[in-house]
């Protein structure tokens, strides 16, 4: 970790690639050290080492598998044991589950649950009292412009978790408008990220035209 006391900490969660790995540079561009969240300690490592020597700032890793009900505890109780009070969350880890929702088999959906919007909203409970204290913070939840447009079938869960995330943030900022606090839904469109690897989306977003 990086010494300097000076510069604040962000936290990133699914930070080990696509955006939350750019996320993490454009944050230490800024001046704050990275608490970088993700299940691949090899990925974090090497991000870790490029915000180094790219912006000279320091990293926490934390691996984690927020699809367990206890990590978020986990991670809190790790920022805690290091002192870290963290100014900026990005709640951004997320994957898709692909195909019609009765295929899947029900702890996939749970698990899905678990990381798309239980987990969000128990690290930014954890997380919100000190940003409060501080009068000084940041979160902002990675939705979708699917969580905007009309439902589809197919990934029947994934525009509901976005559109509750969207409507999460809006409520959360309300809450917190004048405590110091600034809460925002990203809802990003077509990103080429692993993301599409991993949702069996690839194809699809491979043959769109480039202006997307």
């Amino acid at each position: 970790m990086n010494n300097d006391t000076n510069k604040p900490w962000a936290l990133v969660t699914g930070a080990s690639a696509g955006l939350g790995a750019e996320y993490s540079r454009q944050l230490a561009a800024k001046g704050y050290r990275l608490v970088l969240v993700a299940r691949r300690e090899d990925r974090l490592n090497e991000l870790a080492g490029e915000l180094r020597d790219s912006f000279d700032a320091g990293s926490l890793i934390i691996t984690a598998d927020l699809s367990r009900p206890n990590a978020s505890e986990m991670i809190v109780q790790r920022l805690e044991a290091e002192g870290i009070g963290v100014e900026y969350l990005v709640n951004n880890a997320g994957y898709g589950v692909p195909g019609n929702f009765h295929v899947p088999d029900w702890q996939t959906h749970a698990d899905f649950i678990q990381v798309m919007m239980t987990a969000v909203c128990e690290l930014t409970w954890r997380l919100l009292p000190g940003m409060q204290q501080r009068q000084r913070g940041f979160v902002v939840n990675m939705a979708s412009v699917a969580g905007l447009v009309e439902p589809v079938a197919g990934h029947t869960l994934y525009g509901a978790s976005k559109s509750f995330l969207i409507n999460f943030s809006k409520s959360l900022a309300l809450e917190n408008r004048y405590k110091g606090v600034k809460v925002t839904a990203l809802c990003p469109g077509f990103t080429y990220s692993e993301f599409n690897d991993v949702s069996g989306t690839r194809e699809m977003i491979s043959n769109l035209p480039d202006y997307f």
